[in-house]
């Protein structure tokens, strides 16, 4: 039913005070279009459009920070393959630099080392065999804060090396989690693929990364949702199962699939779980503090006891933090809530809906950054239409609720069916960077929506944060290089996996190149890794 003046008028009131939410339980049954229209009213102009002013600064729980705009950007061809011959895709799931690597060159370009993960492979068309894996690269740039003539490049992202992923002998797979290896040796039951030639092995998502000064990694995925722990050489040593209200059951028993058989089966594709993470709405978002002892980790969207399969209702996500002082002995220490903003999308079938989160990153004790993006527009989705949101923005969690002590044996909810609890308080969420913002990417010949040879590809999944260094232009104190790396889905003409003995043609029929983008921007409480 329509909202009565008055409720409309109470509704917008209270959401802008901070003491109602979209969702919120006691506007049950309320048109959700009209609900969502009062809701998007209560927001700030800039969250909702791709116009917003350049350099404008954004204060944050009291903290102010200023984007100083976009400065390179490059990319790298659909059809680049790595070292065993696969193609070099899908890698901007996460991103980690070797901070102490980057430096000044004598040219005014800047030049380090960075980490990045692929997900799961090549995965349009159902999931493949592929090996989970990190690549390693030499990023160069020479910021700008003009303008690229004809639409050419300053940033180069050279390929350098891969490390595959193991558990013990076995290989680990990016095939659908159809399958669970039993508890044993300190790890929990694991989500699984069966092989062709190694039988079953632990199935892996990657969406989320971390490198440690040691040169090991932390790694969120999405099957589980799951975090694991692996040494420099690749091999996994923990496995951290998260609370029982995110593990996925269906019909009672513990199911990790994601609803994508392997390519060219006659498996049916997974309904989402009962309860638990929704099919591919895992640990997308994965931070940790400086000190290397609190590691963060975030859900792409709701659980299903959420509201997690509702496109409306989908918004309030779970963040965990760990205390991983021991890594074999993780401890949970602290759960919050984050409501994601809601959109009007372009198309109108598909109105109104949720956000989601695509990577977390830590910037002080209680604020992170959180890259928040819309999906199905942009380079690769197969859509003509323009995103209505891609943004850097801040979360924080100073004066949210924890709610880790509701945590049991069982599932818990907190926003059962999509409608928040009452007394619950949510993070703390600004708006910061506009990916979309056509004056920026109109300097790199690039823009929001058509025509394809110059679209700002669909989805970007990670950040990682750079110092600018001393006698760079633009230095300062406080100043940083913000990075976000494209996922192209490996979508290509030309592609290979099975370590290159399978050739495969994307049903797309297009090519869609990794991109990169890089801004500047003052990020007073931001403490850099050494």
């Amino acid at each position: 039913m329509p909202i009565p003046d008055q409720i409309a008028i109470e509704l917008v009131f209270k959401i802008a005070a901070g003491g109602a939410s979209y969702g919120s339980s006691e506007y049950e049954g309320l048109e959700e279009v009209n609900i969502m229209a009062y809701w998007l009213m209560a927001f700030p102009v800039h969250q909702l459009t791709s116009k917003s002013i350049r350099l404008e600064p954004s204060t944050c729980i009291g903290i102010t920070y200023i984007n100083r705009g976009l400065v390179a950007y490059g990319s790298i061809a659909s059809d680049a393959r790595d070292s065993f011959g696969d193609t070099l895709g899908g890698f901007g799931s996460a991103a980690a630099p070797d901070v102490s690597s980057f430096q000044l060159l004598k040219n005014g370009s800047i030049r380090g080392t960075i980490f990045a993960v692929p997900d799961r492979g090549w995965n349009t068309e159902g999931s493949v065999d592929y090996q989970s894996r990190i690549h390693k690269f030499q990023l160069t740039f020479n910021p700008t804060f003009g303008s690229i003539a004809n639409g050419s490049q300053n940033l180069n992202l050279g390929y350098e090396d891969t490390t595959l992923f193991f558990k013990g002998d076995s290989p680990t797979t990016g095939l659908d989690a159809d399958y669970v290896i039993p508890a044993s040796d300190g790890f929990p039951d694991l989500p699984a693929g069966k092989t062709d030639g190694n039988g079953t092995v632990p199935a892996i998502d990657q969406e989320g990364l971390i490198r440690l000064r040691d040169g090991s990694y932390w790694i969120s995925d999405e099957y589980g949702p799951y975090i694991y722990h692996f040494t420099e050489q690749g091999q996994m040593t923990t496995a951290i199962r998260p609370p029982q209200s995110f593990v996925p059951y269906r019909d009672g028993e513990l199911s990790f699939s994601s609803g994508n058989p392997p390519v060219g089966s006659d498996i049916e594709e997974a309904d989402d779980p009962d309860n638990g993470r929704a099919n591919n709405h895992g640990f997308e978002g994965l931070a940790i503090s400086t000190d290397e002892r609190y590691l963060t980790v975030q859900l792409q969207e709701a659980l299903v006891q959420d509201g997690g399969t509702h496109s409306t209702r989908q918004n309030n996500t779970r963040q965990l933090t760990y205390d991983v002082t021991f890594r074999n002995h993780p401890r949970l220490i602290s759960e919050y809530i984050v409501q994601q903003p809601g959109i009007f999308d372009p198309q109108e079938d598909k109105n109104p809906r949720a956000t989601a989160i695509s990577e977390l990153h830590y910037l002080s004790h209680n604020q992170f950054f959180a890259l928040t993006r819309d999906s199905d527009h942009g380079r690769g989705s197969g859509s003509d239409t323009p995103s209505t949101y891609r943004h850097i923005d801040i979360v924080s969690q100073r004066d949210a609720t924890d709610i880790v002590r509701q945590e049991g044996p069982g599932s818990v909810a907190v926003a059962p069916n999509g409608y928040l609890l009452p007394n619950l308080k949510v993070e703390d969420y600004c708006s910061f960077i506009d990916i979309n913002n056509n004056t920026d990417l109109a300097r790199f010949g690039l823009q929001n929506g058509p025509p394809f040879a110059t679209e700002l590809n669909e989805k970007w999944e990670s950040i990682a944060i750079v110092p600018v260094p001393r006698g760079a232009k633009g230095y300062g104190e406080k100043e940083f290089y913000i990075i976000s790396i494209s996922d192209n889905d490996f979508i290509t003409q030309n592609g290979y996996y099975n370590f290159g003995r399978t050739q495969y043609a994307d049903a797309s029929g297009v090519n869609v190149d990794t991109q990169v983008l890089v801004w500047q921007a003052h990020l007073p409480n931001y403490i850099a890794v050494e």
